[in-house]
C-alpha cells in the first residue's frame, strides 16, 4: 500500500495483526478464566494452538530448518511462554483483565534488558526513558 509517496511497512501490519489477535486472546482468557482452572486454560490453549502450528508446517511442506540454536531457542520460547500463561490465567481468576493485561504487558523491559546485558544492544535515552515511564506504570497499575 502507498500512500504520498509513503510506503506501509509490511513489520507494521504484522504487528497489528499481533496486536489484535493478542488483544483477542487476552479478552477470551478473561472469560474462560472464570470457569477454568489455570492448568486446563493452558491445557486447552496449546490444543487451540496446535492447528495453528500444523497449517504452519503444511506451508512448509514439512522443511524445518535443523540449526540446532534455532531449534533450542524456539523450544525454551515454548516454555516460557506456557509458564508465563500459567501466570496470567491466574492472575485472571482474582483481578481485572484491565489490571492483569496492562500490567503483564510491560514484559518487554525484561526483553529488552536482557538484549542490553547479554547481547549488548544500546538503549538511546528516549528507549531508557520509556523503560523507566513502564516500571512506573507498574506502581500506578499496583493501586
Amino acid at each position: 500500500m502507498q500512500t504520498n509517496g509513503w510506503q506501509f511497512p509490511v513489520w507494521l501490519g504484522y504487528a497489528l495483526l499481533c496486536i489484535f489477535w493478542w488483544g483477542l486472546w487476552g479478552f477470551l482468557s478473561k472469560i474462560g478464566s472464570a470457569t477454568a482452572s489455570p492448568l486446563q486454560m493452558q491445557i486447552l490453549f496449546t490444543f487451540g494452538m496446535l492447528p495453528v502450528a500444523m497449517g504452519m508446517l503444511l506451508h512448509m511442506r514439512g522443511k524445518v530448518d535443523r540449526e540446532p540454536t534455532g531449534i533450542a531457542c524456539g523450544l525454551l520460547s515454548g516454555i516460557a511462554t506456557g509458564l508465563g500463561t500459567l501466570g496470567y490465567f491466574a492472575a485472571l481468576r482474582t483481578q481485572d483483565a484491565s489490571v492483569v493485561t496492562p500490567l503483564t504487558g510491560v514484559f518487554p523491559i525484561l526483553t529488552v534488558a536482557l538484549a542490553f546485558v547479554v547481547l549488548r544492544e544500546r538503549l538511546n535515552k528516549i528507549q531508557a526513558g520509556g523503560m523507566v515511564l513502564a516500571l512506573a506504570s507498574i506502581v500506578i497499575l499496583s493501586f
